[in-house]
């Protein structure tokens, strides 16, 4: 099948999407995305994987807001434009963002419209915006031949607000080459042998990340190490290293540029603890479980992390054993009691860690997005069993459900 991909979001760090659309095109399809990277200058096409990708300049962060909110308009009116193009038989629509463009285009060439919710866009605004952007992805949901999120959590939520459960496929990486050798960031970052190494990669946001309660935390444990490696606007990492300075660590903190996904995991393996630092800033937030917290467990590595639904189902029911420790995010003693935990039974928690990666591997997870897809060639229509949101078999699809 024809399949275009519409998002907004970095392409050099998306790698959902990234993932998403190489194991579609791994299985036979056809696949373009139409997004965005800051990085660049002018439109670009490449192909990648087997993908092909259709790649337009988006307003940096730092620059003002006025003619970044005109810029970014320019942007979605040009991937618009792009999207509508073509005739593909699946138009896949990675959040609300393009959705309008999305269902146009799928309306137009008779499509299969497919809704990838990465997050639970209503709950991050207020009402009356809030009703609105719920009403509108209501009608993008009843309108999708099949719905995505992430976790069961995500799932049974938009099931509710809704009225039918999406297909479950979660944020999980790929399993490293057996080559992937870790960086050595003790000696790059002259970071002491005898000391902890706690790493935290992702967005800089925050609103929604509790650097502070964690910085905090370590202000009396001299024995960590905080390696912060990520991305964000300008004002947010002189606040981040505000954040450290105030809590007298800024010696026991290095704070990194993003990397790009295919080298990331050797950062990452380089450490010996992870922090998935979430707070409840909204129900995204306390429903998400995150990107990161899966590479943590596919580099080897304890966690620890806000005791939020779907991280504890990782990191204390995932089946195999306990992979870490869990704190309240408004609470830097209940941090500091999460790293000593981890720090006193280390070898245990990177043991069950290196047990769950073949769970939490995309090489397993890619299986319920293909078959979703084959289901829609075949049979036109896609079911999720009732239990986690998972993809029912092609066969055992009913008409029209």
């Amino acid at each position: 099948m024809k399949i275009v991909m519409a998002v907004v979001s970095d392409l050099r760090s998306d790698a959902r999407v990234r993932r998403e659309a190489a194991s579609l095109a791994a299985d036979g399809h056809q696949v373009r995305v139409v997004g965005f990277d800051s990085g660049v200058a002018r439109r670009d096409r490449l192909v990648e994987e087997g993908v092909l990708y259709d790649v337009l300049p988006f307003p940096r962060r730092n620059l003002p807001r006025l003619l970044r909110l005109a810029l970014a308009g320019v942007g979605l009116l040009r991937a618009s434009l792009l999207i509508i193009r073509g005739k593909p038989d699946v138009v896949h629509c990675h959040n609300l963002h393009l959705s309008l463009p999305a269902l146009l285009c799928a309306r137009r060439h008779r499509a299969a419209l497919v809704y990838d919710a990465h997050e639970l866009e209503a709950c991050m605004h207020r009402w009356p915006v809030r009703q609105v952007i719920e009403r509108w992805e209501r009608t993008v949901w009843r309108r999708s031949r099949a719905r995505i999120t992430t976790n069961p959590s995500r799932a049974a939520y938009l099931e509710k607000l809704h009225g039918s459960r999406p297909v479950v496929v979660g944020n999980y990486p790929r399993t490293p080459d057996a080559g992937v050798e870790p960086k050595d960031l003790r000696c790059r970052l002259g970071i002491p042998r005898d000391r902890f190494v706690l790493i935290f990669q992702g967005g800089f946001y925050l609103d929604s990340r509790c650097f502070d309660t964690v910085a905090a935390a370590l202000r009396d444990l001299p024995e960590w190490h905080w390696v912060i490696i990520g991305f964000g606007r300008d004002d947010s990492v002189r606040k981040l290293h505000e954040i450290v300075a105030e809590c007298g660590i800024e010696y026991r903190t290095s704070i990194l540029p993003a990397v790009p996904v295919d080298q990331l995991l050797s950062y990452t393996a380089a450490a010996d603890v992870g922090v998935v630092a979430l707070t409840n800033a909204h129900l995204n937030c306390y429903l998400g479980d995150t990107n990161k917290l899966f590479e943590y467990l596919m580099a080897g590595l304890p966690v620890v992390g806000s005791d939020f639904p779907e991280v504890r189902r990782a990191v204390l029911g995932n089946g195999v054993g306990p992979v870490g420790a869990l704190f309240d995010p408004s609470s830097s003693a209940s941090v500091a009691r999460a790293l000593r935990e981890v720090a006193h039974d280390l070898e245990i928690f990177r043991r069950n860690a290196e047990k769950v990666r073949g769970t939490y591997s995309w090489e397993t997870e890619s299986r319920t997005l293909t078959r979703l897809y084959r289901a829609l060639a075949t049979a036109g229509d896609v079911r999720p069993d009732t239990e986690q949101g998972r993809l029912a078999e092609p066969s055992s699809l009913p008409k029209g459900a």
